[in-house]
């Protein structure tokens, strides 16, 4: 049966409209198929940020999501099926901004009672990640790996100064997955500070669906609750799009990079690389992707996926 999580009627409030002496900020989404947690996430924005304008880059969804879109105040849709790639929505989003500050949100986000007022107290960094991550399963889980400085970030939850993000480009043709890391390496690399605010939470949906069902490419696999996981529908599509992910890591992601370098299991993601391909693209990949077919790497594979993960799955 399908979920839709809608907010309590009656219980819209516009911080903007309420406190008309706090200075506005700009807030930019993504949107293709979102219509589960869309009107509840909005809420909370609109609720805790006071929204000068909401830019939303839709894929071009066939549910509710514009519908849905359209009840809210100062909204900006623009429905581009034609940018492929989360990472090149992103450029165009932050092409659109015109405050100080901008806050960048994934749509099925719920933000905590606070979140942007403890947000903006971190007045010695140019983009803050909101690091309190609780993963909602229709059960609250906090993802505590979130909370570590050098982890990635996941999710899109970050209050940024604007200038912060004028070096932000990506060609729209293989970032998708790993936006993420890709965002944070251009902050830090452009000379901004990068940190993450643990005190103040949010809860990031899901539900029983398939994930980008408008996007035949991107429509391969489908969430289901037993113990929750992901059931791969169309092997093919995955393969094709697990290519397209490492293209991404080899062209984007510096490998020297504090963060990239911690996460090891981007070695065996890039093995389904030709190695020609790895060295004229990203040469500095090329130990990594050796490394990655070692019988050592082999070894730490299997023991980290049979004991390592499953311990920690099992204290979470």
């Amino acid at each position: 049966m399908k979920y839709v999580d809608k907010p309590p009627v009656g219980s819209f409030v516009d911080r903007k409209e309420m406190e008309p002496g706090l200075e506005s900020v700009d807030v930019v989404m993504a949107t293709l198929d979102s219509e589960n947690f869309l009107e509840k996430s909005l809420y909370s924005t609109y609720r805790e940020i006071p929204v000068r304008k909401l830019y939303v880059c839709d894929g071009g969804s066939q549910d509710s999501t514009i519908e849905i879109l359209e009840k809210f105040p100062r909204v900006e849709v623009f429905v581009k099926p034609e940018i492929r790639t989360t990472g090149k929505v992103l450029e165009f989003l932050i092409s659109k901004i015109s405050t100080e500050w901008f806050v960048l949100l994934d749509s099925d986000i719920e933000l905590s009672s606070g979140w942007f007022d403890t947000m903006r107290k971190t007045e010695n960094l140019d983009v803050i990640e909101s690091g309190f991550r609780i993963s909602a399963y229709h059960l609250y889980r906090e993802d505590k790996l979130k909370l570590e400085n050098d982890a990635r970030a996941s999710d899109m939850c970050h209050f940024i100064r604007t200038k912060a993000a004028k070096n932000y480009h990506c060609d729209d043709d293989f970032m998708w997955r790993y936006t993420d890391y890709f965002f944070r390496q251009i902050i830090e690399k452009s000379g901004y500070k990068y940190g993450k605010m643990n005190d103040i939470s949010h809860v990031h949906h899901e539900t029983e669906r398939v994930p980008y069902q408008s996007d035949e490419e991107k429509n391969f696999k489908k969430t289901v609750w037993t113990e929750p996981k992901v059931i791969i529908t169309d092997k093919k599509k995955e393969n094709r799009y697990n290519i397209k992910h490492a293209k991404a890591v080899v062209k984007y992601l510096d490998p020297d990079d504090p963060v990239i370098k911690k996460t090891k299991w981007f070695d065996g993601v890039i093995r389904v690389l030709d190695r020609n391909w790895v060295s004229e693209n990203g040469p500095k990949w090329v130990e990594r992707y050796d490394h990655g077919s070692s019988k050592i790497f082999s070894l730490k594979k299997f023991i980290y996926k049979n004991f390592v993960e499953s311990r920690r799955k099992a204290k979470s």
